[in-house]
């Protein structure tokens, strides 16, 4: 548990929706929201005016996305850490948000227990995902011992498409992914989960890479 609060920006269009993640957050002692924004600009402003430590974006925003709003914050504040919260879990939904650094994606109808689990996680290097999202990374994905950095297949999302990943990063996958990867996860030490959510970010940076090239083909 981290000594001081973890300051959190709320970005959400819908107030019904809004409020009751204020509400969810208020419940929890070490968490303060230190303010929300209802648009992607405003929550790119805001990022960079107050520099909270977790941003919990929705992806379907007015203006430009939460996609597009968290690139940019990104790339002026690259240790703030951006928990996508979304009901959008299409594959090219999922693999933007993975290329512009996310890093985690839950779905909104995660418990407000588990959803502070996730942000604690998360404040510390820790990649999570959902099970639905990891699902979906997982259906493209097999085995190879010969896959890396340089060498690795183009991959095109969509259809039957293949990506080959080592065992290290399938195993990255399933301790930051299954429905009890929280639980899981502490039963592994610090070190070991930093070091897989490093794997899981090399892995999504491949992926994104090698689907770039596919496209230019």
């Amino acid at each position: 548990m981290p000594k001081e609060a973890i300051r959190i920006l709320l970005v959400e269009d819908n107030e019904i929706v809004r409020l009751a993640q204020e509400l969810t957050l208020k419940d929890i002692p070490d968490l303060v929201l230190c303010d929300y924004a209802a648009d992607g600009l405003t929550a790119v402003a805001k990022a960079q005016e107050l520099r909270p430590e977790v941003i919990l974006m929705d992806i379907g925003l007015p203006g430009i996305d939460g996609i597009e709003a968290a690139a940019l914050i990104k790339a002026a504040e690259p240790e703030c850490r951006i928990l996508f919260f979304t009901n959008q879990t299409s594959e090219q939904t999922i693999f933007a948000a993975l290329a512009v650094g996310a890093d985690a994606f839950c779905h909104k109808d995660i418990s407000g227990e588990k959803l502070a689990d996730v942000i604690h996680h998360v404040f510390n290097g820790i990649v999570w995902l959902d099970s639905r999202v990891a699902t979906t990374v997982l259906r493209h994905c097999f085995v190879d011992s010969a896959a890396n950095e340089e060498k690795g297949n183009s991959f095109c999302f969509g259809g039957d498409a293949m990506f080959a990943i080592t065992a290290l990063e399938n195993e990255a996958l399933y301790y930051h992914s299954c429905d009890s990867a929280i639980e899981k996860g502490q039963h592994l030490l610090q070190e070991e989960m930093l070091a897989h959510s490093q794997i899981l970010r090399k892995l999504f940076s491949r992926i994104v890479k090698r689907s770039k090239s596919a496209c230019d083909c």
